[in-house]
Parts: structure tokens; C-alpha cells; sequence
């Protein structure tokens, strides 16, 4: 029995660290894009499939005081607004889709009101992250959620690098395993 106390350690460390890069659980508030990265449409074309990005939110009662702000690489899209939720959170936004240049072609409906930019676009290509929280009370943040996706004039061509401290967590994890493994087909000859 005493033997084996290094295979048995090795496995849990293993698996918690499984658990810990490849699953997120996230409980309360959240916000789900259905693409990681969304094609503008040039000026002058059709939207397809491609073009159209979907928004899913929601975790929050009625009465909660909501945050939300929007921004492009960094820079205030949609500036923070505040507001208390007097009813269920809707199942999401409509799709919609940003052109390459100029302005925005379509309203975006956007937690059951219409959506416009603070200040004017000349470019929606680049990194937009949106982030909502819940304030209780008003000036404290006990949730966030947040969401990001690129938005850019050839996805395919964009390249995505994976976080760093995941790909770490997932690594360690399967080589554990494999070295649980070894272990344990070692104490079978």
C-alpha cells in the first residue's frame, strides 16, 4: 500500500489540474458570444452566416443593478451605463453584424433596448470586449462577466494564440497522466 502513495498523488494533482484548464464553471452572472471571431461586411455586400455574431446573457434577477460597457482594443465603444433590471433577463440579442467602414447599418438591440455608440466608429475591426457586473449596492461589484471576440476582415487569416496559463494547466494535467501512467504500468512487470 505504501508504495503507491506517488501514483495516487500523482493522479489527483493530475486531474485537479485537468479541471482547473479545461473547465470553467461559472456561477451567477454570464456572457456568451457564439463566435470567437466574426467577418465584417464590406461596403456594398450582402451579410452572410459569416458576418452575423450572436450575444447570449443573462444569471440576474429582477431587481438586481446591472453594469454594462463595450469597448474596441481598449477604447469606450459604449461607456459604462448602469440600471436596475426590473424583469427576467431576456434569452439574448438578435444577431447582427458590423460593417468594414462606416456606420453602423442596423440597430443593435441590445438587453431588450436599442444599442448605439457613445462617440463615432471609424473602424469596428479589432478585440471587442463586453463586460457586465452587478453592483449591490450600488458602488460595490459582486459579479462580473465578461466576453471578447475579434471582429476582423478575414477571420481565417487571423491568427489566435491560446492563453498562456491554460495551455499550462492543461499541459501539466496530461502529463501527469501519462507519468500515472507510466507508474503504473512500471508496478505491473
Amino acid at each position: 500500500m505504501k508504495k503507491h502513495w506517488l501514483r495516487g498523488m500523482l493522479l489527483g494533482v493530475s486531474m485537479a489540474l485537468l479541471l482547473a484548464g479545461g473547465v470553467a464553471v461559472a456561477a451567477g452572472l454570464y456572457v456568451i458570444a457564439d463566435k470567437d471571431c466574426v467577418n465584417c461586411v464590406p461596403t456594398g455586400a450582402v451579410p452572410g452566416e459569416d458576418n452575423f455574431i450572436t450575444i447570449e446573457f443573462g444569471g440576474w434577477t429582477a431587481g438586481d443593478y446591472l453594469c454594462n460597457r463595450w469597448t474596441i482594443d481598449s477604447q469606450v465603444y459604449h461607456p459604462t451605463y448602469c440600471f436596475t433590471w426590473t424583469f427576467p433577463p431576456p434569452a439574448g440579442a438578435p444577431p447582427f453584424y458590423f460593417p468594414c467602414e462606416g456606420a453602423m447599418p442596423q440597430d443593435v438591440s441590445f438587453l431588450g433596448g436599442e444599442f448605439r455608440a457613445a462617440n463615432s466608429i471609424d473602424s469596428y475591426l479589432g478585440q471587442h470586449t463586453i463586460t457586465f457586473w452587478e453592483e449591490n449596492p450600488p458602488g460595490t461589484k459582486v459579479d462580473e462577466a465578461k466576453v471578447s471576440f475579434l471582429v476582423a476582415e478575414d477571420c481565417f487569416a487571423a491568427m489566435f494564440v491560446p492563453e498562456p496559463g491554460s495551455i499550462l494547466l492543461l499541459g501539466s494535467g496530461l502529463a501527469g497522466l501519462a507519468g500515472y501512467a507510466t507508474l503504473r504500468w512500471r508496478t505491473r512487470e
